[in-house]
């Protein structure tokens, strides 16, 4: 297990069971987290999302904004009302080419997801709110982290941690350099949120060296707080 990996896995833990103590999740040991895999999202359309269709060889039957019932239908040009709660945007894609395979030469349709009507993120650890936030469109970690108010003064923005569940519904974690992003518009670190994503924020190393001194130091020995005290890469004194 990997020093960055320990805390991690602690701090995740703390924040569960913290501001979203709700969310079913039993707490992962760092080693237990698979590789990161890019896939689409698992999380199955419901009403109030808000889908765009587009026609690849009819794009005169592109729409931009179809929104889901409350019924759970949706209207579809040339099919009319067509049930799409309770399956996923390939499952919904799928389906439709289905239907359309009996109206139209060939059915090239691509689902997109403009906005979930109640999809989350949750978004702890050094960050000013401590939050659960609402997917109305893409979003990425750092408009979810500054609609959280943003990274406090003892945190990091190079170690930014985000745990997804995989299809098989195995957590994955992935670490995050908001820092580089933010100067270098890094594409790697622009990471496109999905539904129930938990963002953590994690403490800086001048932070973490700070609450080890206020916990084994000051209150253990009287220490005259001008002693100058240096550390070495390794997180030694000397």
């Amino acid at each position: 297990m990997s020093i960055f990996h320990r805390p991690v896995a602690f701090c995740i833990c703390l924040l569960l069971a913290g501001c979203v103590q709700h969310i079913p999740i039993h707490p992962q040991r760092a080693a237990e987290f698979v590789p990161w895999v890019d896939e689409p999202p698992v999380h199955p359309l419901e009403a109030g999302d808000n889908l765009a269709l587009r026609y690849m060889l009819n794009p005169e039957l592109n729409n931009n904004s179809l929104p889901i019932g409350p019924d759970g239908r949706i209207s579809l040009p040339l099919l009319g009302p067509v049930m799409a709660a309770g399956q996923t945007v390939e499952e919904f894609d799928a389906r439709i080419r289905l239907r359309y395979a009996s109206i139209l030469r060939d059915p090239q349709v691509d689902v997109l997801v403009n906005s979930y009507g109640s999809a989350r993120v949750y978004v702890g650890g050094e960050v000013k709110t401590q939050s659960v936030i609402d997917l109305k469109g893409p979003t990425n970690v750092l408009q979810a982290v500054l609609a959280a108010g943003g990274v406090i003064e003892t945190g990091s923005l190079e170690r930014v941690v985000l745990i997804r569940h995989r299809s098989d519904g195995k957590p994955m974690l992935r670490r995050i350099n908001l820092k580089r992003y933010i100067g270098y518009a890094d594409a790697k670190d622009n990471v496109l949120l999905q539904p129930n994503d938990m963002i953590y924020v994690t403490k800086s190393d001048i932070a973490s060296f700070d609450l080890f001194i206020d916990q084994y130091l000051n209150k253990a020995i009287p220490m005259n707080r001008t002693l100058n005290l240096n550390t070495g890469a390794n997180g030694m004194f000397y």
